[in-house]
């Protein structure tokens, strides 16, 4: 049987109309991602508090009139960039899910598919990878609580997982899921920013599945039953 599971980026620039440094018009939407695309570009290099939201006009070369069209403030576009991040890795997890056959996949590949596609995901945005795995911890209580969020959510990804793999009789019956889930997102979030944003070589994706295979390595003994 085969099963689903859903789981839980007008007028010449300079002018002050929010067009790019090149002179190409550009409709709202498009405006607003070029001011997030600038924004975490400054994020991630300079921090939260070290980049003023004059910067960020600068960078996206507007006025400063344009930017509050779209945000509120500074910390508006901040939690912008969180929640549209998280949103994507959900997207991810959720389609990578659709058509697993667990009656035909192994435990080990299962999880090994699951790892990869998380690292994946954050060497695939190294300004992001820095900001939310560096710069965002404890940074504001408002930032605190939208990344809390996006580690309760990986966490329920992988309490899900447990609980199937309990009910197949591949997870050991006596494991506490919430322990487990939590050594996962810690060993996921520290693993990435080490190779992904202090040492920007191993982006490779054959580094990242040699990184994947120790992972599931580490992790399979005390996890699936015998």
């Amino acid at each position: 049987m085969r099963r689903k599971i859903l789981l839980t980026p007008g007028p010449p620039a300079g002018k002050g109309y929010g067009d790019d440094r090149t002179g190409t018009a550009m409709n709202a939407e498009e405006r607003k991602k070029h001011i997030l695309r600038c924004a975490k570009k400054l994020f991630s290099r300079h921090g939260f508090y070290e980049t003023q939201i004059s910067d960020i006009i600068t960078e996206a070369d507007i006025a400063r009139g344009t930017v509050y069209q779209y945000f509120k403030h500074k910390e508006d576009i901040f939690t912008t960039l969180l929640e549209e991040f998280y949103t994507a890795w959900e997207r991810l997890i959720a389609s990578a899910s659709e058509n697993v056959d667990l009656d035909a996949v192994s435990p080990e590949a299962y999880l090994r598919t699951r790892i990869r596609t998380t690292l994946l995901f954050f060497a695939g945005d190294n300004e992001m990878c820095n900001i939310v795995l560096r710069m965002g911890v404890g940074i504001h209580k408002s930032f605190d609580a939208v990344i809390k969020r996006f580690e309760k959510k990986i966490a329920g990804v992988i309490i899900d997982d447990l609980v199937i793999g309990q009910n197949y009789k591949t997870v050991r019956a006596d494991i506490d899921r919430e322990l487990f889930a939590n050594i996962i997102v810690g060993a996921l979030f520290r693993v990435s920013y080490y190779y992904f944003v202090q040492h920007k070589s191993h982006k490779d994706s054959r580094d990242i599945d040699a990184i994947t295979d120790r992972i599931v390595g580490f992790i399979s003994p005390g996890l699936f039953a015998k």
